[in-house]
């Protein structure tokens, strides 16, 4: 490093002095001085704290080699420790340095109201695009008598567990209530989806702008547990709605019905996924919950009712629970247990080895506003979704055809594109 000291014009003979012996460098290392302060002091009858001072006021050193990367200014050091910092490849003089620094708070500003302003537009596109669309779905709502049974059916559902007490609008998804829609939280959106699609529900105007996102296709998705909907019928249709789901049915046609076979199967096995996530969360587990757990829990559910599918979970679980105790195994391994606890449960239950042991209902998991509707309502039989398999419910309907066992479709599945979505640790892939 290409150094030059220069001196203050009335220095003196001993300041000159000082300040070469503190500039003074065995080699061009930055840090390699010759004398420190302490010597210096010693030499000079002066306390070593002074010395930088002295040096300061009487000479400064040129970093000949050291320009300022924006004017071009060669540094100027008046300290050991600002020429030891300096990073000479990249080093910009105070004014410079300052420009710079308001330049960038300029540019961050300009960014900033650019951002504010491309938001603003967005969110005016959006909400824009939210009253068109409730514009359309007003021109074209379905009169009650249109409706097939199944629809009505999760319309009350939707009615008994989120409708306002003016019967106008629907309490938002994230709002946890006593009586849930239905028993998992994927269901729950699905429900909300197609009633949106038949033109029942309608999103609130002003209120769902951050949960609302058109692509450039203009092109929708909603986030069915933020958004807050409105219900498309009156209070007195809603009424009627209401009356019409306790009231009796032609269950025979009910049961021949397969979009109402799907949406009871759907409830079942959304009891038991919300089951199975809630038990392994209390024990720390993290079992896989994909295609594969959801066609074993569908099989289990075409022999045995929701309440002996909850001893096997709790079964299956508990023993999971109780080999991680064991010398060696991690909770990754006890979780990939479960599926095979399952299975291993069911079939002691289902080839006599054991018996059916039925669960009572557990606290955290109450009856849904689905299940209600579409059991309870409609079989006039207490929470007989939780009690008795499909098979049981349905073979008394159905006298003159030969019984199949329910085949349980993945909850949500609908035509569409495979993602994933994580409960706390537990990964559930759907079709959606």
């Amino acid at each position: 490093m290409k150094t030059k000291l220069e001196y203050q014009p009335d220095v003196t003979e001993t300041s000159k002095l000082i300040s070469e012996k503190y500039w003074l460098r065995k080699s061009d290392k930055r840090n390699g001085f010759t004398y420190t302060c302490k010597e210096l002091g010693q030499e000079f009858g002066l306390r070593h704290q002074d010395i930088p001072s002295i040096v300061k006021l009487n000479a400064h050193l040129i970093v000949l080699d050291c320009q300022c990367i924006d004017c071009g200014k060669t540094k100027i050091c008046h300290t050991r420790s600002q020429l030891a910092q300096v990073n000479v490849d990249r080093w910009r003089c105070d004014i410079c340095l300052e420009a710079l620094q308001k330049r960038r708070r300029r540019e961050y500003l300009e960014q900033c109201l650019e951002q504010e302003r491309l938001k603003e537009e967005q969110k005016q596109a959006v909400l824009e695009y939210i009253n068109d669309y409730r514009s359309t779905q007003l021109t074209d709502i379905p009169s009650v008598s249109e409706l097939n049974e199944v629809d009505m059916l999760l319309l009350a559902a939707t009615i008994e567990s989120r409708g306002a007490e003016n019967l106008k609008r629907l309490i938002s998804l994230r709002d946890n209530l006593s009586l849930p829609l239905s028993p998992f939280f994927l269901l729950d959106k699905r429900t909300l989806k197609h009633l949106f699609k038949l033109n029942l529900l309608i999103l609130a105007p002003g209120e769902n702008y951050d949960f609302v996102t058109v692509n450039q296709k203009q092109e929708s998705e909603i986030d069915y547990h933020q958004a807050t909907f409105e219900f498309t019928y009156g209070p007195k249709d809603l009424t009627k709605i209401m009356v019409s789901a306790k009231s009796r049915k032609n269950i025979s046609a009910l049961v021949g019905n397969k979009q109402f076979e799907d949406w009871c199967q759907q409830i079942q096995l959304g009891e038991c996924l919300s089951y199975l996530i809630t038990r392994s969360k209390l024990n720390d587990l993290a079992p896989s919950i994909g295609e594969k757990m959801v066609s074993l829990l569908s099989a289990c559910l075409a022999e045995c009712s929701v309440s002996v599918m909850h001893y096997i979970i709790w079964k299956a679980v508990e023993s999971a629970a109780a080999f991680v105790q064991k010398p060696n195994i991690t909770r990754k391994h006890a979780s990939n247990s479960i599926y095979g606890n399952i299975e291993r449960v069911f079939g002691k239950i289902t080839n006599g080895s054991w018996r059916h042991n039925n669960s009572y209902r557990d606290a955290s998991h109450p009856q849904s506003a689905m299940s209600k509707v579409f059991f309870d309502y409609v079989f006039g039989i207490e929470d007989c979704g939780f009690n008795y398999t499909l098979d049981e419910l349905f073979k008394q309907y159905r006298p003159q055809k030969a019984l199949e066992k329910a085949s349980y479709s993945t909850l949500g599945s609908v035509q569409g594109a495979n993602y994933s979505i994580t409960v706390s640790s537990l990964k559930i892939l759907l079709f959606q």
